[in-house]
């Protein structure tokens, strides 16, 4: 039986620059919040602001449950989540986005980070995450903010010099499992295509997640109903 539906993801997820949200409580006004809404379940949210995929991972894999459908937003692929100790032994995941000034994401981004290794890692990832749902039979929805994730033009295809058939594996295998808003594009994509409201921080904004939970609500319902047919 499901009875709620946990979503993960970074700040489009948590609802960052929505009305009701601030640094201390997530927003309900996010699409996944509106379609669990409009299925009269319960919502959680597990998504955090800034984050990169393995956060996400993390999360996903640690809260969900048997009893709940969990919505899965990847973030932008060129975000470095690493593991951070603090003074008294306790671990903590951090993250790099090229943005950052400080001296560790000055020194990655130039010495260390290229976009191949983030689509493996992502994509692997990504993949890692749909066998652990699977698995444990969890029903979910996923989706992904940023293209590039399944881009096949830049060292993967076409130059076999360059060429990684891994990511184009894991490509063929993640697409699969993703669902999309009209013409196969993400939540940032169809808003602004639709002309939404946007923060100045590249928010979608209350209007465009009303919408996208329109578009999504099918869509939850059709993996609830599968989960409930399969088990």
């Amino acid at each position: 039986m499901i009875d709620k539906i946990i979503s993960f993801g970074d700040s489009f997820t948590y609802g960052t620059d929505l009305s009701d949200s601030d640094q201390e409580k997530y927003s309900t006004r996010t699409w996944p919040a509106l379609v669990a809404q409009a299925l009269d379940l319960e919502y959680e949210c597990h998504a955090v602001g800034g984050v990169g995929n393995r956060f996400i991972s993390d999360q996903t894999i640690a809260y969900s449950n048997h009893t709940s459908l969990s919505i899965v937003n990847w973030t932008w692929i060129d975000r470095f989540d690493y593991i951070e100790f603090d003074d008294e032994g306790v671990n903590h995941i951090r993250t790099l986005r090229p943005s950052d000034t400080s001296p560790a994401a000055e020194f990655y981004y130039k010495n260390l980070h290229d976009q191949q290794t983030d689509k493996f890692q992502t994509l692997s990832l990504a993949w890692s995450t749909i066998n652990w749902l699977r698995h444990q039979k969890i029903p979910y929805v996923m989706t992904i903010l940023d293209q590039l994730l399944l881009e096949d033009e830049w060292g993967v295809a076409k130059d076999t010099r360059y060429k990684r058939p891994a990511i184009s594996n894991l490509q063929e295998c993640v697409s699969r499992d993703l669902s999309w808003f009209p013409e196969n594009q993400t939540f940032l994509e169809w808003s602004r295509d639709n002309n939404y409201p946007e923060s100045d921080t590249w928010h979608p904004l209350e209007q465009a997640h009303e919408e996208a939970a329109k578009i999504m609500l099918p869509i939850v319902k059709r993996a609830i109903n599968t989960y409930i047919t399969t088990t």
